[in-house]
């Protein structure tokens, strides 16, 4: 029986979206709270970010990873500049998210998959950082989920108009950052932090590459279908 009354958010989005919002939230506040120095000792935040910060740039060479080398390209996505940065990029994620975990399936091997995407976007886009910081030699430091959700625009137009779908709604995003990189020290002026544009791209190719992928493998009807628009 339908009830007349509008289903609540929480309840139409896949249960993978949420954990991975609500493991990202959590590890962020405790980060954030540990800066502030309210509840934590800043301790736990500085091994935070030796753990996961994306370090480029002759100034990181072999700087201490307490989990290795390899982890900070997956956990740079559990750390925030700040509430409202985590705020802006739990909103894309809830907002991008469900249509990616439902065209990968709602079932647990849907999940994975989901949670695997989401993993190579973010690697991607670390490693581009990476590059452009060894390329330029600037030594940066980049964090935040960012880097992983540009991989979900072109996998939403991957879904929503196959190939030019997935173009189409990339460009601006590329545009956008590529602004940002010509404009960067100016913009850093104003809001105090520098943003990890070349991070955002690599996620847009990480996640243009990867999304066709992903739909071969785990939901091949659908991948059919894509191909077709």
């Amino acid at each position: 029986m339908l009830s007349g009354r509008p289903e609540p958010l929480f309840n139409r989005l896949p249960p993978v979206v949420l954990i991975l919002t609500a493991a990202i939230t959590i590890a962020s506040c405790v980060q954030l709270l540990s800066q502030s120095q309210l509840f934590l000792d800043r301790w736990v935040a500085a091994w935070m970010f030796d753990a996961g910060a994306i370090a480029g740039g002759p100034e990181f060479d072999g700087v201490y990873r307490p989990l290795g080398d390899l982890a900070p390209l997956i956990l740079h996505v559990f750390l925030h500049g700040g509430i409202f940065h985590l705020a802006m990029n739990m909103m894309a994620l809830i907002a991008f998210g469900p249509p990616v975990a439902i065209a990968l399936g709602i079932d647990r091997k849907g999940a994975f998959a989901f949670l695997l995407f989401f993993a190579g976007a973010a690697i991607s886009g670390a490693l581009f950082q990476i590059g452009w910081s060894e390329f330029t030699g600037q030594s940066e430091l980049a964090i935040g989920a960012s880097s992983a959700l540009s991989g979900f625009l072109p996998a939403v137009g991957w879904l929503r108009g196959g190939l030019r779908g997935a173009v189409r709604i990339s460009i601006p995003w590329i545009v956008i950052n590529l602004v940002i990189a010509v404009v960067g020290e100016f913009m850093a002026s104003i809001i105090g932090i520098r943003l990890a544009w070349a991070a955002h791209i690599g996620g847009v190719a990480g996640g243009f590459v990867l999304f066709p992928l992903m739909l071969a493998v785990f939901n091949t009807r659908l991948w059919r279908l894509v191909k077709r628009l």
